[in-house]
């Protein structure tokens, strides 16, 4: 247990390091991007409270990572690397957000 858990904390850093790489603007859209498809993916018809703060989360991280990938797009069309990056972290649910 010992030996994963040291592991598990080793590869921290090299996660780390390879978001750094991404400018700051990709690098954002990928965390709003991850959260929007975390929060997509929720629902809890047995708890009102919890379901308020699901959609709330949802209409934030989707409604700003669909802003993101709209802009960065453009803005790093010359770039295949970042587009690739861009592409896919555009999933599904910042693609089709409505608000």
């Amino acid at each position: 247990m010992k030996l994963v858990l040291a592991f598990m904390l080793g590869c921290v850093p090299l996660l780390a390091g390879a978001q750094e790489k991404l400018p700051q603007d990709v690098a954002k859209f990928v965390e709003n991007a991850q959260m929007c498809e975390h929060f997509a993916g929720e629902w809890d018809d047995n708890d009102k409270a919890r379901q308020r703060e699901i959609t709330q989360a949802v209409a934030s991280s989707c409604g700003q990572a669909q802003k993101q990938w709209k802009r960065l797009r453009v803005k790093y069309a010359g770039q295949p690397k970042l587009q690739q990056v861009i592409a896919e972290n555009a999933n599904d649910a910042v693609r089709s957000f409505r608000k």
